[in-house]
């Protein structure tokens, strides 16, 4: 057999780089470093047994705060994300679930500053919730997932063309279900003459106006949750998981996160 130098020394290359790259330390943050590929996947899959949903919020609520300050380590792995790659690769093992909006603001990975097999997202237009909405979260949950974020935001398109009674292709269905949080919002602030006045003029171009009703909307999503899913709805009252509503700043990056639903 005629021997290739070139070719020989190529494969030997390439050993070498995969060697050094199961070997190599993992920015994980609290993993520490990583031994070889299978090491780093029993330490990856452990975290998911060993978190609980206390553990889980302040996971993201910290994320939250890094990524806010300026400060993100993208879940660990600031440089190269390879190894959760190749980690995640052999069995996902999220540790939370979250339904947003489609905003690109708004981005839960980055937002909760995260990596590669961290966050189960469902993403739709205002975070409304359906059958196959809620079908996913079902998956997320059963799939390990500590907590269940229902993520709102200001300056919401969605929000603001219920509001102005958008008519668009699909898109007019899927505000229809925005509609009841215009009203619960509208209610909530009649009740309020002091917070009435503070929030000011209720029309489409008033921002605090636009996020009160973001705020009302993700609650409703996260009551219909549990209202319309008697696996979530079992979850939560067993305390296997927590449920918040939350609303993301565009102006900060700040998530607000609201008390766990019941």
């Amino acid at each position: 057999m005629k021997f290739d130098m070139n070719k020989n020394l190529s494969i030997l290359l390439n050993a070498f780089a995969l060697a050094n790259f199961l070997q190599a330390p993992a920015y994980a943050g609290s993993f520490g470093p990583a031994g070889n590929l299978s090491d780093v996947v029993k330490i990856y899959r452990q975290r998911q047994v060993d978190a609980t949903p206390v553990s889980v919020l302040q996971w993201l609520k910290d994320g939250n705060s890094r990524f806010a300050k300026g400060r993100s380590i993208h879940g660990g792995y600031p440089k190269d994300v390879r190894e959760r790659v190749q980690v995640s690769a052999q069995g996902q093992r999220p540790l939370a679930a979250i339904l947003s909006c489609i905003d690109s603001r708004t981005t839960p990975e980055i937002a909760f500053d995260t990596s590669v097999g961290d966050l189960f997202a469902a993403r739709v237009g205002a975070n409304v919730t359906n059958d196959d909405i809620i079908g996913s979260l079902e998956i997320g949950v059963e799939s390990g997932a500590k907590v269940l974020v229902v993520l709102g935001h200001t300056d919401c398109g969605g929000i603001k063309g219920a509001c102005s009674g958008l008519e668009l292709g699909h898109m007019t269905q899927l505000l229809k279900r925005v509609k009841p949080a215009i009203h619960i919002t509208n209610t909530r602030l009649d009740n309020d003459p002091d917070l009435s006045k503070a929030v000011g003029e209720r029309v489409v171009s008033n921002r605090r106006y636009i996020a009160e009703i973001s705020h009302d909307n993700a609650e409703m999503s996260a009551e219909q949750l549990l209202s319309r899913s008697p696996i979530l709805r079992e979850k939560v009252q067993r305390g296997d998981i927590l449920l918040v509503s939350a609303i993301f700043n565009v102006d900060t990056g700040l998530v607000t996160l609201y008390p766990p639903k019941h």
